[in-house]
């Protein structure tokens, strides 16, 4: 009976140890495992936070470029205070516990995402702004509206029916008879009739406070409320 009793003892320590062995093996092979991964974890963190810096690098220069695009058409900078105002962190649940190189990068993309939608906004407001520049431009009268020699300038003059020193509010532009007349800017007619003095009339209501007025036509070809384009 001592014999049977000490070998069943033998055999169940025996199994024992095999079953932990086993188990430690295991566990081993975990950790091993989990170590590997870890450090394929780290490398891809790695790359992941040079990645969003040379973003956020890209973001800075296009912030630069923001302003030197303001300064060359005479719009307001963005106060650098706006541009570096802050979005708080990124809570979690499991923050305590996170790994702070990933809760770092969360931060960063979130922060470069609030940067890339003020500067897609600020770009919006330099195209609208060079938009109404553009219509100004284009409502602006800048070209000589007939082809032919000037006889008489904007200014004081001596006026060739008082022989008076007057002041003459024109240009007068001398051309044979039939040559075009062209708008000097775009616009609308606001007037093309007939006027005592000046014979056959086309004023244009350019827009921004200008008014172009052409006299003495021989015939008037657009009428009252039609749009012009220069030219």
């Amino acid at each position: 009976h001592l014999i049977l009793g000490a070998i069943l003892a033998s055999l169940i320590l025996g199994v024992v140890s095999f079953f932990s062995y086993n188990q430690r093996l295991r566990e081993q092979h975990q950790a091993n495992a989990l170590a590997k991964e870890n450090i394929l974890l780290n490398k891809r963190l790695g790359y992941l936070e040079a990645s969003v810096k040379k973003l956020k690098l890209a973001v800075m220069e296009l912030a630069e470029f923001d302003s030197r695009l303001r300064l060359s058409i005479a719009m307001d900078l963005v106060p650098q205070e706006v541009r570096e105002m802050g979005i708080g962190g990124i809570g979690s649940e499991n923050q305590a516990s996170a790994n702070q190189g990933l809760l770092q990068v969360e931060n960063m993309v979130a922060e470069l995402t609030r940067q890339i939608q003020f500067q897609k906004q600020s770009f919006a407001e330099i195209e609208a702004h060079l938009k109404q520049q553009q219509d100004v431009l284009n409502h602006t009268p800048s070209i000589w509206p007939v082809g032919g020699w000037v006889s008489s300038g904007f200014g004081y003059r001596c006026d060739p029916f008082t022989g008076r020193r007057e002041m003459h509010n024109g240009i007068d532009i001398v051309a044979p008879p039939g040559t075009p007349i062209v708008a000097t800017a775009n616009g609308r007619i606001c007037f093309a009739g007939i006027k005592a003095g000046w014979g056959k009339v086309i004023e244009i209501d350019h827009g921004y406070g200008y008014i172009t007025f052409y006299g003495h036509c021989q015939s008037i070809r657009k009428g009252y409320g039609e749009k012009v384009q220069r030219g």
